[in-house]
């Protein structure tokens, strides 16, 4: 069972040449006529499925028109959108000048300034770690075992179980996360921003049930509401983990990546894990890793003023060697399971908190001094919810 695609995602039935005026000017490269409807229309019509079976986004794309997707991505045009071919704009693209339009503007998603937020490390009672052997007491978590890593083991049995009592603790949870959520997407994104149009048509379909990857998508937009998350993921988190039922066929099982900068005591600490082979990092934070090892790579480049800071820069491996839960595979995966991220190209994998890794080898580059650091994917030992209810309170 996999994320289905919603009914507004389904394609009617196609009747060739039939069209809006704005879609024919989009198709015709005809600036002027768009530039006048634009301002005029509402979101709804803008990202409509035309009778032809396409999008005014998707005809700018495929007969390049480039000055016209540059408007309608500015306008906030949703990128997700399936045509007749079960094909998404950037997917119809002609040109690679066309797909570069497609480019997130701020190149930080798949990098860590601060690497320290990612992961978190506390003894096997709990306690936070002081510093001591060179780890930094707010650097990550970590667990002697992963039988120890109690709160994981609690959402993974929570997401699994069939117990009567999963019911009763989800109708508590999920109403106030929802609530929690709601609040924090308006503090991020007002009504005057680019995305609130394509943010609330998602946060709806979700609350009307039309699919847990709504959320996901709207993790993927360009917009504050990651930067949130990164401190305040509780309540979007709790909701994956209470539909992971949803993602079954997105669990991801091979290589990703995530480029970083770190200071020297930061890649001490990976050190001092790397030689404790009985420890178990826990991710603390939702974070975008790539199937693609180039893109992670870019954002991994020195800044210039790094070098003055003591910064190195990072080239941060995941291996899973079995499919992993809380690891989202958010690329296209067949015609039924299209990408659920805005910005497909750059094959996401996103990685939920709670999820364990193991140290497994650090590496210099000799010709770029950047460091590759490899973390192997710990599957989170099955207990009981009762049983983990338990660990979680005591």
């Amino acid at each position: 069972m996999g994320v289905t695609i919603s009914k507004k995602n389904l394609i009617p039935t196609r009747i060739p040449g039939r069209a809006s005026e704005f879609y024919w000017a989009c198709r015709n490269g005809d600036i002027a006529t768009v530039e006048e409807m634009l301002p005029n229309l509402t979101y709804e019509q803008v990202n409509q499925v035309e009778p032809n079976g396409s999008t005014a986004l998707h005809a700018a794309s495929f007969y390049n028109h480039p000055d016209i997707v540059r408007l309608l991505l500015a306008r906030g045009c949703l990128r997700t959108i399936l045509n007749y071919n079960k094909a998404t704009a950037f997917e119809e693209a002609a040109t690679d000048e066309i797909r570069t339009l497609f480019d997130r503007p701020t190149p930080n998603r798949f990098v860590d300034e601060q690497l320290t937020n990612s992961f978190r490390l506390v003894t096997e009672q709990g306690d936070n770690v002081e510093m001591q052997d060179g780890i930094p007491d707010d650097w990550f978590k970590g667990h002697t075992s992963a039988d120890s890593a109690h709160e994981a083991q609690f959402m993974i049995a929570m997401a699994n179980s069939s117990n009567p009592l999963k019911q009763i603790v989800k109708n508590r949870t999920v109403a106030e996360s929802i609530q929690t959520l709601n609040d924090l997407v308006s503090t991020a994104v007002p009504e005057q921003h680019t995305e609130y149009k394509s943010m609330s048509a998602l946060k709806e379909k979700f609350l009307k049930k039309m699919g847990i990857g709504n959320l996901l998508t709207m993790y993927t937009l360009e917009t504050p509401f990651y930067n949130t998350l990164q401190t305040k993921a509780d309540s979007f988190t709790v909701l994956l983990y209470l539909h992971l039922n949803e993602l079954q066929d997105r669990t991801f099982q091979g290589w990703a990546y995530r480029g970083g900068t770190m200071s020297q005591s930061d890649i001490d600490a990976y050190r001092w894990a790397l030689n404790r082979e009985d420890y178990v990092l826990e991710t603390r934070t939702v974070q975008s890793m790539s199937l693609n090892k180039s893109m992670a790579q870019t954002f991994a480049t020195e800044k210039p003023n790094d070098k003055l800071t003591g910064r190195h820069s990072v080239l941060l491996t995941f291996n899973f060697s079995q499919k992993c839960p809380t690891a989202i595979n958010l690329t296209k995966i067949s015609e039924t399971l299209p990408c659920l991220s805005a910005y497909e190209h750059e094959a996401e994998v996103t990685l939920l908190p709670l999820t364990l890794f193991s140290v497994k080898d650090i590496k210099i580059d000799s010709n770029s001094g950047q460091y590759r650091i490899t973390l192997t994917n710990i599957p989170t030992p099955k207990t009981s919810l009762l049983a983990a209810i338990k660990h979680v309170e005591s």
